[in-house]
C-alpha cells in the first residue's frame, strides 16, 4: 500500500493512460492466476476509460467483471448500472461482446426481494477470489464513491463483501454496493475526479486528516495502489 499517484490533464489524455494501466494490471494478474477480476462503476466520468479499453487486446475470456456498484433495479433498466456498464464497456465499437456472457456477474436482482441477491453477489466474487483485482471508480461531488457516502452507515458497515445501501442522499435511495473492506482489499484502483462539479471533493480527498468516513474516496489509499485522475489544476 502506498500513497496514490495523482495524474493531471486532459480527460482523452487521462482516459487513454488509465485504460493503459488497467491492461498492464490485468495482464499482471493472469500471468500468475488463471484469471482477473475487474470492478466497475456505472456514471458518465468512466465512459471514456470503458471506451478506451474495450478494444484492447487483452485475453478478455479470462477477465470477469462485477459491479462495485448497482441501483436495485431489474439489469435491464435504464437506471441499472450494468446497462450502462454493458454499452460503453463489455460491447465493442463493432458492436461484438467484448466478454463471454458467464464472465459478466451482473447484480441478481430479485423484484420481490431485491436485497436477497447480496449473498448469491458474495459467493461469485468469492469463487473469483473474494477481491477486485483491478476497480475503476468515479467521485462523486460529496466524496462518496461506488454507494459509500459521507457520514452515513453505508461507510461504517463492516461487512466484507457487498452491502445494502438504505436512504441513500443520491436517488434512488436503495442500492447494493461493494463495502469499503472489500474496496480496501483492491489491488490497483483508477479513481476519476471529472468537472469543475468535482473540485471540492477533490480538494477534500487530498487535504491532510481527513477520514473515510467523511470522503469515502480516500478508501484508494487502502488499496495496493491507487491511481487518481483529475481533470483540474
Amino acid at each position: 500500500m502506498s500513497a496514490p499517484e495523482i495524474l493531471r490533464g486532459n480527460r482523452a489524455t487521462l482516459d487513454r493512460e488509465a485504460a493503459d494501466r488497467v491492461s498492464q494490471a490485468v495482464e499482471v494478474r493472469l500471468s500468475s492466476a488463471d484469471h482477473a477480476v475487474l470492478g466497475v462503476v456505472g456514471g458518465r466520468s468512466v465512459g471514456g476509460i470503458y471506451a478506451a479499453l474495450r478494444d484492447r487486446a487483452l485475453p478478455w475470456n479470462r477477465v470477469h467483471v462485477f459491479l462495485a456498484d448497482e441501483r436495485l433495479v431489474p439489469a435491464s433498466s435504464d437506471e441499472s448500472n450494468w446497462k450502462l456498464v454493458r454499452a460503453d464497456l463489455l460491447t465493442r465499437a463493432d458492436g461484438g461482446d467484448v466478454l463471454p456472457a458467464s464472465n459478466g456477474h451482473p447484480y441478481p436482482f430479485d423484484p420481490a426481494r431485491p436485497e436477497a441477491g447480496i449473498p448469491a453477489y458474495d459467493r461469485a466474487l468469492a469463487d473469483l477470489g473474494g477481491r477486485f483485482d483491478v476497480a475503476i471508480l468515479s467521485a462523486g461531488e460529496d466524496g462518496h464513491t461506488a454507494s459509500l457516502f459521507p457520514d452515513h452507515p453505508s461507510v461504517r458497515d463492516d461487512a466484507t463483501g457487498f452491502v445494502l445501501v438504505e436512504d441513500s442522499p443520491k436517488p434512488p435511495p436503495r442500492r447494493v454496493s461493494a463495502s469499503r473492506a472489500l474496496l480496501a482489499h483492491t489491488g490497483l484502483g483508477v479513481l476519476v475526479f471529472y468537472g469543475e462539479e468535482k473540485r471540492a471533493a477533490l480538494d477534500l480527498f487530498l487535504a491532510d486528516g481527513v477520514r473515510v468516513e467523511t470522503c469515502p474516496s480516500r478508501v484508494v489509499a487502502s488499496m495496493d495502489r491507487g491511481l487518481v485522475l483529475t481533470d483540474l489544476s
